[in-house]
This record gives C-alpha cells, structure tokens and sequence, in this order.
C-alpha cells in the first residue's frame, strides 16, 4: 500500500526520472515498471519486465526516450500497486502544463493519467515541444481566453494535429473590465488578493455555462483533453477545480493542486519582467507586491469559488445540476471513463 500523497515523478538535470515514494508497508521491495502506453497498465495484468527493483523509497530512472512521456507501475512485494507519472510536463514553451492524474476519490479510485491536462497559453511552443505535446494523443484542447487573447497568441500544436480546438471563453472579473484594462497597460486593482477572491467569485456567478460547455465537450467521447488560459491558472484553474470536483476529489486535495502554480510558474521572474509595464489610472506604476498577487495563487482565491457555491447552491449535487448542466447519469459516466480502481 502506497501514500499517493507521498508518491512523486519528477525529472533530474540529465532528463532521467527521479522517483520518490511512500510505502505503508516498508522495508517491501518494490519493482518498478516503465511504459510510454497511458493504458498500458490500466488494462493489463503483466506490467512486464521490471526496470528497477529496490527497497528504499526513492529510485532513479533512466530515461529512454526524452521525446514521449512515460508512465510507471510500482509493485510493492506483496502489496499493491500503484500509477505514477510526471505532474509537470517538461514542455519548454509552456511552463505550467500539468496532469490531473494520480488524485484519490472519495469512492476509493483514482484519476487515470494521461487523459486530463491543464496549462498555460501555448503559443511559444518549440517544435521539440510540439511534437512531445502531439504524442499525447489529445483530441480535444479548450481554450478559455478572450478572443483578444487568442488572437494575439494562437493556440497552435503543429501542422496536422489531429485535436479539436474549441474556444470557451471565459471573462474573469468581468464587472471591472480587468482584461480590457490590461491590455491598454492599466491594472487598477487597489487590494490584489481581494480582487483575485472576487474574481473567482465572479466565476461562479456568472462564468458557468462556458464550464457547463466544458463538461459536455469532455462527455461526448473518451478524448485526451487539455485546457488552458494564459497562465493556466485563473480561468484555468477553476476549470481543473471543478473537473476533479465533479470526479470526487476532496476540496483539500483540489487546494493543494491549484497551489502548485506557485512552483512551476516563475512567479519572481514574471514580477521582474512586468515591473514597470502597467500603470494605475493616475498613472502611477503599479507596486511589485499587486503584480506578484495577481501572478502568484493563494489558498483564499480558490476557496473563494468554493465558498461561493455554498452560499449560492443547496448543495454539490444542486450546483452540479444546476449551474454545469451534470446530472447523476453523466457524472458517472465521467467517474467510470476518468477513474481507475
């Protein structure tokens, strides 16, 4: 038995797997399998051969082929086993673009990996990029920008990909025109963190249908499916918020995955490049410490969304019905497509 919360995938400077885990049971040996197959080991009882067996509780991994993603499977002796694979993708040309694989349900199941991402805008793709990103076998991208965005970097994976690019534009903070304002230089925010609570409030109220429209895109087949913003974190973020709510999720969890732009975004290097750039309405520049509120996710922007379907809906399953068009039968059609045992 493994500590999913304990269980990580990451990549070293030599482009090999660094793999970090928890075993409930330790001093087992645990063997451990690689894949490039997202199915391969929902759907088989023969992981093959093992690359690595070991006894303690990380391991690293060679990398055979730095041009498509991989997956493992751990088998503790004895034990179960558990799915892992890479969080954050390791995609020059986007720096936020992750997995929602690997998270507990409250029935017990786990999301499959490999089948729902989130990230920022993916205009700056290389073409090593795109091609990594094309191996992902998406078939469905929604984009949750404004027109205005989307024009003045265009969603682009490469000549032929075969996915269906659909634009779900969502307006975060729509009542203070923030967008707008932005791109005429001008952030005319006096409480950033009050600002980014409001916003996600705002979603609430008058965002979901473009989510409702999310889910039935999601619903309509068995589709690898990406959405993204800008900084993939916003509009994105409660996107991803309520896809692994809808999919049994707990609220903490959800927290601590919206929490993890603040580790892949370069929040310092972004307060850095846009100091300077963007004035209030008087003129004046605006502070480091607005930018970095505004760049940067806290715990209280999320939980906002949260609290805000609380006051507005009787409950999970009204607001699901309600205001994302999910009644029981589709809900479980997501769970048993997304969810693994």
């Amino acid at each position: 038995m493994f500590d999913l919360s304990a269980c990580h995938v990451d990549r070293n400077a030599h482009g090999d797997y660094e793999l970090r885990w928890r075993n409930l049971q330790p001093g087992k040996r645990v063997s451990i399998y690689l894949s490039d197959d997202p199915g391969f080991f929902y759907h088989t009882d023969d992981p093959g051969l093992a690359v690595m067996q070991t006894t303690a509780g990380h391991a690293v991994v060679r990398n055979p082929d730095k041009s498509v993603r991989h997956y493992f499977y751990l088998q503790a002796e004895g034990g179960e086993g558990v799915i892992l694979a890479e969080r954050k993708l390791s995609i020059a040309g986007t720096p936020n673009f992750r997995d929602l694989g690997g998270y507990g349900t409250a029935c017990g199941r786990k999301l499959k990996w490999g089948k729902l991402y989130r990230s920022s805008k993916l205009s700056s793709l290389t073409e090593e990029d795109m091609g990594y990103v094309r191996r992902l076998g998406l078939t469905l991208v929604c984009d949750l920008r404004q027109a205005v965005e989307q024009e003045l970097d265009p969603t682009f994976l490469g000549e032929g990909s075969p996915h269906d690019y659909v634009s779900l534009p969502i307006t975060p903070g729509s009542q203070s025109n923030f967008i707008e304002n932005l791109h005429q230089g001008i952030i005319a925010v006096e409480d950033a963190g009050s600002f980014m609570q409001e916003m996600n409030r705002d979603m609430v109220s008058s965002q979901m249908p473009r989510y409702a429209e999310m889910f039935q895109l999601i619903l309509s087949g068995d589709r690898p499916t990406l959405i993204h913003c800008a900084s993939g974190k916003d509009r994105t973020g409660v996107g991803a918020a309520l896809i692994l709510d809808v999919l049994g999720v707990d609220e903490e969890a959800i927290v601590e995955d919206y929490l993890l732009t603040n580790r892949y975004l370069p929040i310092e290097d972004e307060v850095e490049r846009l100091s300077g750039q963007f004035t209030d309405h008087s003129g004046q520049a605006v502070s480091r410490d607005v930018l970095r509120s505004l760049i940067e996710v806290q715990p209280e922007y999320i939980q906002a969304c949260f609290d805000e379907i609380r006051k507005r809906y009787n409950s999970k399953e009204h607001f699901y019905e309600s205001a994302l068009q999910l009644d029981e039968e589709q809900r479980e059609a997501l769970k048993e497509r997304y969810l693994h045992q």
